[in-house]
């Protein structure tokens, strides 16, 4: 496990847009992977920061960068590249990840982030090491046949904050809070294509919950 963390920030052109992002890397030795951070619409990638996920993954061995989407954050300039709602070519967090240089990431997606995530994770041939849906959105606009030919690798130590000691290295696992009232009544449930693993009581937490429960995403 890595001692020490480097914190970086900067800028990032994808699509002739400027992305603002945040990044932690483990101080010495060589990261085992990156994992991509999103956000919903009213969060940004100081989110990340102040939860403690940045510093904590960093220092569990992971690159972790968090980026702050088009027309939020400190990527308030940038123009989203779709209305909210619709969804996002995948080639646009490709462009993301290759500006980075992250290499096959874990890509970690709350809410309104899905219209980003989804369309890259069933894009064919992606490159992702796995995925982690927090109550995304646009999950039925996915058809079932694209969930189906998703083939996410194992997402490592990403462990998932349930109580199957089990399974404790699912392929793809997505989390919502009892408060979601729009997953819990059926918004989400398209996911099942391609979960290994459901996840769905942390606590009481809304669409939020990983700001009152940060560190079922931020443990190794």
């Amino acid at each position: 496990m890595a001692t020490g963390v480097e914190h970086h920030e900067g800028t990032i052109q994808v699509h002739g847009q400027v992305l603002f992002f945040r990044e932690a890397r483990p101080g010495s030795g060589q990261a085992r992977f990156s994992v991509l951070l999103l956000h919903g619409i009213r969060f940004s990638s100081e989110t990340w920061q102040n939860l403690g996920t940045l510093q904590r993954l960093a220092q569990a061995g992971y690159r972790t960068v968090a980026i702050d989407l088009p027309g939020l954050g400190r990527s308030k300039e940038a123009a989203a590249p779709v209305p909210i709602g619709e969804l996002v070519p995948g080639t646009f967090l490709a462009a993301v990840v290759d500006a980075l240089e992250l290499g096959p990431p874990v890509v970690i997606s709350p809410s309104l982030s899905g219209m980003y995530s989804l369309p890259f994770l069933t894009a064919p041939g992606s490159q992702l090491r796995g995925y982690v849906p927090v109550a995304p959105i646009c999950t039925d606009k996915i058809s079932a046949a694209s969930y189906a030919n998703v083939k996410v690798p194992l997402c490592g130590k990403l462990r998932c904050p349930c109580q199957e000691q089990g399974r404790v290295y699912p392929q793809t696992f997505l989390i919502w809070g009892l408060g979601n009232q729009g997953v819990s009544s059926g918004r989400s449930w398209s996911l099942n294509f391609t979960l290994d693993l459901l996840c769905p009581n942390l606590c009481a937490a809304a669409d939020t919950c990983p700001c009152p429960y940060p560190m079922a995403l931020g443990r190794d």
